[in-house]
């Protein structure tokens, strides 16, 4: 066998040489639907998680100031103190009035501010507490415990303040209340009204946490509540209001 031969016995594609039939074409390739062809993606690195990434001078927000606080509210106007500086005035414009002897210090008037002679805590801001309630007696009263007791003869100390005769209560709370407010030097706690049918204030000053006033012992007569505020005498004018 020639050389030919043998290539066309072991190479069935030399087809013109040999003489044969072509051999079959492979089977076309099915066409690829147009929706499966997809695009491809290029490779790209994977960028870091967001946490990781350096924040750009660009991308950092700008630092924005506080607000300015509000300024503060006004406060209401205090009474001014009296001529002994420890107590401020509890009725400006009202006379000193009352008798020797009386149980506290009657403090003439028309329904004027009263204001607290001295801080403390309310131990009740209510109507009762009196025996004048009947029209045109105006029924309301407060009692405070002061925060400095107030030295008194024989080391007794005044402990409370009681205010009654008022017409009208900047605070209205209950003697039973479970949370009891407490209230500045010179501050306003009430107006005042009447009382045996006239017009005034009566202020008690009260010792050694006796507030039962179920006895004299434990109540400052009139003449001693006027020494004690320093001095004054029936028919003074008490001080006027600043601030």
């Amino acid at each position: 066998m020639g050389s030919l031969e043998r290539v066309c016995l072991g190479a069935f594609v030399v087809l013109a040489a040999c003489g044969g039939a072509p051999p079959p074409s492979p089977p076309a390739r099915p066409p690829i639907v147009a929706w499966l062809d997809l695009p491809r993606v290029p490779w790209a690195p994977v960028a870091p998680a967001p946490e990781q990434a350096p924040i750009l001078a660009s991308q950092r927000l700008p630092v924005v100031p506080p607000l300015p606080a509000p300024p503060p509210l006004p406060q209401a106007p205090r009474s001014a103190t009296l001529r002994d500086p420890r107590f401020h005035d509890p009725m400006p414009g009202g006379y000193v009035g009352g008798w020797y002897g009386d149980t506290g210090l009657d403090i003439a008037g028309n329904h004027l501010p009263v204001y607290a002679i001295a801080a403390g805590t309310l131990d009740y801001s209510e109507r009762g507490h009196t025996l004048w309630m009947d029209p045109p007696d105006t029924p309301y009263s407060v009692r405070l415990a002061l925060d400095e007791p107030i030295p008194w003869k024989q080391n007794h100390r005044v402990t409370h303040v009681y205010y009654t005769h008022m017409s009208k209560l900047e605070v209205d709370q209950p003697e039973w209340a479970p949370v009891h407010r407490h209230v500045e030097a010179g501050e306003r706690i009430g107006v005042s009204g009447i009382g045996n049918h006239v017009a005034h204030l009566h202020l008690g000053l009260l010792l050694d946490g006796q507030v039962e006033q179920d006895s004299w012992e434990w109540i400052l007569r009139d003449d001693a509540i006027r020494g004690l505020f320093g001095g004054y005498k029936n028919g003074e004018l008490l001080p006027s209001l600043h601030r």
